[in-house]
């Protein structure tokens, strides 16, 4: 099959859909990408094809005024960040339908577009993918909440998962949807609801590329939900360590990795100041990512490592913790790694990981970035190298993490979907 990847975001957002090209490549399908113009050269250095948008998040996420939002903590402000990302999003839909006209089958990510468009269109089959729980749940409540997030029981959760589906629906996925779908003569829809139901008729399978040993399957799911397990993406086979690195880890014992993804937290050099004065309070070695989010390279002890770029999965389980922001592809390839987490959360599904790692005992509480101090993460520290019981806790989670195969369980399914879907016909 010909199948296109529809998704938006920073690099750890477009990460898992990238490992799930490599694994329906390997099945022997062609894949394409529509994403962002900035990660063509990385995407096409697996193989992997692409048909680049003309918006990109990471160029959004760089303007001085986005980072001001996302440092004030304030959801209202977040919101309204979101929904000028949705409407300079527009031509991102325009160029997927274009690259639509050659699928067989197409995938969306949470932050894409177009999957029941072309299904409509076109009559293909397709699939939503998450790597966040989405689909409403009595078990726990919705990951979108952010520092509003706490449970007040089941009828609370389920309540929280509606009102933001209701909430993104209303702000920013329907109007900018239904302009799209009237552009394309199609009927626009009424309520995200009617819009799942067509869905359903479909019987468009959602994956969700996150373990089930971290976030279970939950009992009021209906039966086109999927946890898979995570997606992974293996360093290149032509990748090697530096030389630098190499003699770093060998020449002590393992450091604390610390970095914040693609979230730029604002005040760089003082937060790189922090973080290396919690390292020195602590005695620790530190490894410490600069890449475009946030931490800067600063005059440090020989203890101390600044690196660019390498791979989780290599890195990672060289460490004695591992210290981020809590973006979703982090969380699992530091759960995977089998050592603690330390997440310092700022917006949106972080501060849910966090709390998802704190009660699987895979990491110790840690205050959000904008709260952190030296003496607080210094104490952070302390326990994810001391306390051995979250030590062990984490290793075992690690080693059923690595036991899985998230990504052969998901081509799988979209598979097994293309048949049914041929069999059956569009309704």
């Amino acid at each position: 099959m010909k199948i296109l990847i529809s998704t938006l975001g920073s690099r750890g957002d477009i990460q898992p859909y990238l490992a799930l090209a490599v694994g329906l490549q390997q099945a022997g399908h062609h894949v394409t990408i529509t994403t962002s113009h900035n990660f063509t050269e990385w995407i096409q250095s697996y193989g992997v094809g692409v048909h680049p948008t003309r918006f990109s998040v990471q160029e959004f996420m760089q303007k001085p005024e986005t980072q001001a939002t996302l440092k004030s903590g304030n959801p209202v402000r977040q919101f309204r960040m979101m929904r000028e990302v949705v409407s300079q999003s527009v031509a991102a839909m325009d160029d997927m339908w274009q690259a639509a006209q050659d699928a067989d089958f197409v995938v969306q990510s949470g932050t894409g577009s177009g999957a029941l468009e072309a299904a409509s269109k076109r009559g293909l089959p397709a699939a939503f993918t998450y790597v966040i729980p989405f689909a409403p749940t009595r078990a726990f409540p919705s990951f979108f909440l952010g520092p509003l997030r706490f449970s007040l029981g089941e009828g609370y959760n389920h309540f929280t998962h509606a009102l933001m589906h209701r909430v993104l629906w209303s702000g920013m996925g329907g109007p900018m949807t239904n302009s799209w779908r009237k552009k394309l003569g199609l009927k626009p829809w009424r309520s995200y609801a009617e819009m799942l139901a067509y869905g359903r008729r479909l019987g468009t399978p959602a994956l969700y590329a996150f373990s089930p040993n971290v976030i279970p399957r939950p009992a009021d799911w209906d039966e086109y939900q999927h946890i898979t397990g995570y997606w992974f993406l293996d360093a290149p086979s032509d990748w090697q360590p530096s030389p630098e690195l190499l003699h770093f880890l060998e020449s002590g014992s393992p450091p604390i990795y610390v970095g914040f993804g693609s979230i730029n937290v604002g005040d760089s050099e003082s937060k790189t100041r922090l973080v290396l004065r919690a390292l020195e309070l602590t005695g620790q070695r530190g490894i410490l990512l600069t890449g475009w989010g946030g931490l800067v390279r600063l005059p440090a002890s020989p203890n101390v490592l600044f690196v660019d770029n390498v791979p989780h999965g290599w890195l990672f389980p060289r460490m004695a913790a591992v210290m981020h922001h809590g973006g979703a592809g982090t969380t699992g390839a530091g759960l995977r790694s089998g050592v603690p987490s330390i997440i310092t959360p700022l917006v949106g599904d972080q501060v849910a990981w966090a709390d998802t790692v704190v009660k699987l005992g895979a990491g110790p509480r840690a205050p959000g970035i904008n709260r952190l101090t030296a003496e607080k993460l210094a104490e952070a520290i302390r326990t994810a190298v001391s306390d051995s019981a979250m030590r062990a806790r984490a290793a075992a989670l690690g080693e059923k993490i690595r036991a899985e195969n998230g990504v052969a369980r998901a081509v799988e399914i979209i598979e097994r979907h293309a048949v049914d879907f041929k069999r059956k016909g569009s309704p």
